[in-house]
């Protein structure tokens, strides 16, 4: 069913590929760019936190006080030639000659036969939706972390095609359709997936009324169908509204019940809505709300906070694995509760102190009333090169979300070099 409705997404769009011809010269085009990252980060530990005593059970005698060391090189290429285009992107983790890593966020050939369609496929990042720090309807979509949205991240295997058309209308103004084919995520010795388990995801844009609105659907075998829509208008010159909404059908969520790990299957609704304000004095504020209809209760969190407690009172380490291993698997998100609220302010150059640039941003549990307060100050002294100072603490009562965090305060320091 699924590859007949891939045939009948795509099929239409390349039919509209017979129109507008692009016959641009066979120009031929290689760039290289990249960046350097280097990263110092000290972090004061919560030790009466209990998913730090699972992390580091078996380290008994450590500083409260931990740093961490690494560079991060990101190294991409763009190739060209006429109609027909390679992408690259790459990242490295360094922390010792013992730990290190290589990913490949993006890897795919691209080819435009018009003006108005192109056919891509390899690894690609998708960007479905218009929050800035939630992303109810990013279903194709790195899972993008709250404290550090911009965060460069891997996209997913797929092959797409996209049509985008502009008319003179004063109503309809764009129109662009994208429809995508996914292979199977989950994989038989690491090479072979099954063929039932490829899923489809389409994506219709509309420009209406200068309105940005988009419509999403995701179907699969293995993975619950989803449907979602964001909408995105200026109201005024310097105000944006934006807003997501996501249905998840037939989807499982989980929590703990009586300490034992328990399930609820049934439609499960997300949603954001945020504005983006920028002030006479140049100062941008984001702010958005998030609804996570995956997310557990206050009354749920506690029950969660509490098993975790009772397997670190247990302490043998089959009981340590197992709490561990359930937390890693099922609640291992960023925004593991139901309602947050985001707010970030960033003012270019205050009192005229050129090429410095701080924000200061919060990430609220309306729910339990704990918090993330973070500091970043940005200094940039010449075009290729970029310092950094990262500021973060955690605010709530035990068993709140964010003061049971392991982490209790950090300060990275940055620094990068792009060529």
């Amino acid at each position: 069913m699924k590859f007949w409705l891939a045939y009948l997404l795509i099929v239409p769009l390349l039919a509209f590929s017979q129109e507008d011809f692009d016959s641009s010269p066979n120009e031929k085009k290689l760039e290289w760019n990249g960046n350097l990252d280097v990263k110092y980060s000290l972090l004061q530990m919560s030790q009466t936190s209990p998913a730090y005593r699972l992390q580091f059970y078996s380290s008994k005698d450590i500083s409260r006080y931990l740093s961490q060391y690494r560079i991060e090189p990101y190294l991409n290429a763009e190739y060209k030639s006429g109609s027909v285009g390679f992408f690259m992107k790459t990242h490295a983790t360094y922390f010792s000659d013992e730990e290190a890593t290589v990913d490949l966020f993006e890897a795919y050939a691209r080819y435009s036969p018009t003006l108005n369609t192109s056919l891509q496929i390899g690894k690609s990042i998708y960007n479905w939706g218009k929050g800035y720090a939630f992303n109810p309807v990013g279903y194709v979509n790195p899972l993008k972390d709250p404290e550090n949205p911009e965060l460069a991240q891997a996209g997913i295997l797929s092959a797409n095609v996209e049509y985008i058309k502009s008319f003179s209308s004063s109503s309809l103004q764009t129109f662009a359709a994208q429809a995508l084919i996914i292979p199977a995520i989950n994989t038989i010795n690491n090479r072979f997936g099954e063929a039932k388990y490829t899923d489809v995801a389409a994506k219709l844009y509309f420009l209406f009324l200068d309105t940005d609105i988009d419509l999403m659907i995701y179907q699969g075998s293995r993975n619950p169908k989803r449907y979602g829509f964001d909408v995105s208008k200026n109201i005024m010159e310097n105000l944006e509204f934006h807003t997501e909404f996501g249905l998840t059908r037939n989807a499982d969520r989980y929590f703990i019940d009586d300490g034992v790990l328990s399930r609820e299957h049934g439609d499960v609704y997300s949603y954001l809505v945020g504005i983006r304000y920028l002030s006479i004095w140049n100062t941008t504020v984001i702010a958005e709300y998030y609804r996570n209809g995956f997310g557990l209760s206050k009354t749920e969190y506690e029950s969660y906070y509490n098993y975790l407690i009772n397997g670190l009172a247990i302490g043998t380490p089959v009981a340590i694995q197992q709490t561990l291993g359930i937390s890693q698997t099922y609640f291992k998100s960023n925004t593991s509760m139901q309602d947050y609220l985001y707010v970030k302010l960033t003012q270019p150059e205050p009192f005229d102190l050129l090429y410095f640039t701080p924000s200061v941003y919060t990430i609220y549990n309306l729910q339990d009333n704990s918090f993330l307060l973070s500091t970043n100050f940005t200094y940039k002294p010449e075009t290729n090169l970029e310092f950094i100072i990262w500021y973060t603490s955690m605010f709530g009562k035990e068993a709140s979300e964010f003061g049971s965090r392991q982490v209790e305060q950090k300060v990275e320091l940055w620094m990068r070099a792009y060529f």
